[in-house]
């Protein structure tokens, strides 16, 4: 089957990892994809993966990031090119986070995907979508992540067609600790210990950094840094200036490198405040097949987890779950807890429930 998926891309976003993962793994089980993807982000602008696209990946359309609050998207004149979504052949067509995409002029040629592909709607929209273009698409499956999503969004989606689909997390990659620092040029020292600052605005450390300074009185711990985003960029840089247990490193790796990292640190810390809309981390999703532990504040990003993460309420709460990663308590039953999670949720089951709706839509 060839199956066209209009999303973001090799980028640094939970849409595009979504989309890379079901994508690769519909490609694993020797389905043929095209990608639609966004040639730039109105408001902040890209930030792409350190990576060249494949040859499969057309830019064509330009991406809100705030599509559901806007009543009308026309207006922002997004630019979209519908020439390649027009003329490429395909059976299924899925678009990511519809509310993200120029609605008003995908619109206009819907028609013609309707008449060559089944297709699905994956929603990532943390908000009852105020665009008045939303509400025109007859999609023929519709997907949430879960049941608070249906919840949220009872009376905007037709229950039909609605169907609750998990994140997908990336497959289980064991990797070794000092294997991977040699490759990344990190301490090899295994009593050193590294802690992975990722996916979030880099200027939330401040808060936390007071206890690593206070850990460092009885552990050789290191707190790295990964972004590349410009914000991120300075706060890292005037962080590593004051505090000289930190490593900054300015990336976007690709996933695989991604890994390298996770494998290179005793534990992932994703610092990340409450949400005031609706939010599945993708984040999480992403590491928890590594392997490595992984902290969270206790807020509405992580609700859906019960016991696959390390959860802090405050300070203390993050010290001592620290203290658990460096002196290897309480982290087994976590791990052995993300194993059976990333299984279950995994890449392969949620592209084939995708593929097993998309089927019975015919």
């Amino acid at each position: 089957m060839k199956i066209a998926i209009m999303s973001p891309w090799n980028d640094c976003c939970g849409v595009s990892a979504h989309a890379e993962l079901i994508g690769k793994e519909w490609m694993n089980q020797d389905h043929e994809i095209v990608i639609f993807a966004p040639t730039d982000e109105r408001v902040g602008g890209r930030i792409p993966v350190e990576t060249e696209d494949e040859q499969f990946v057309y830019r064509n359309w330009e991406m809100y990031r705030y599509g559901a609050k806007v009543e009308d998207e026309s207006i922002l004149d997004l630019h979209f090119d519908p020439n390649p979504i027009i003329n490429e052949d395909y059976d299924l067509f899925v678009i990511e986070k519809p509310c993200l995409t120029p609605l008003g002029k995908l619109l206009k040629i819907f028609d013609v995907i309707k008449r060559k592909a089944t297709t699905i709607a994956i929603m990532h929209e943390g908000r009852v979508p105020k665009n008045i273009n939303f509400y025109k698409f007859d999609w023929d499956i519709i997907t949430l992540f879960d049941e608070r999503y249906k919840k949220l969004l009872a009376d905007a989606l037709p229950t039909d067609k609605t169907y609750i689909v998990p994140y997908p997390c990336h497959p289980i990659v064991e990797g070794n600790m000092l294997e991977a620092r040699s490759k990344l040029d990190l301490p090899q020292n295994e009593n050193t210990k590294i802690i992975l600052a990722y996916g979030i605005r880099l200027k939330n450390l401040r808060e936390v950094l007071p206890i690593f300074k206070e850990l460092r009185k009885t552990y050789d711990v290191l707190l790295l840094m990964l972004a590349s985003y410009e914000e991120s960029v300075g706060a890292a840089k005037d962080i590593a200036r004051e505090y000289k247990f930190t490593i900054f490193r300015k990336e976007a790796p690709p996933i695989s490198r991604l890994y390298t990292y996770f494998h290179a640190s005793n534990a992932i810390l994703i610092h990340k405040g409450h949400a005031d809309y609706l939010p599945t981390s993708s984040t999480v999703h992403l590491c928890l097949g590594s392997m490595r532990p992984v902290l969270c504040p206790d807020n509405n990003f992580v609700e859906v987890f019960n016991g696959e993460i390390m959860k802090y309420s405050n300070l203390d709460d993050l010290r001592e779950n620290l203290v658990d990663v460096f002196e290897g308590r309480n982290t087994q039953s976590i791990v052995s807890n993300a194993r059976k999670y990333v299984i279950k949720n995994s890449a392969r089951n949620v592209a084939n429930t995708l593929m097993r709706l998309a089927q019975s839509a015919k």
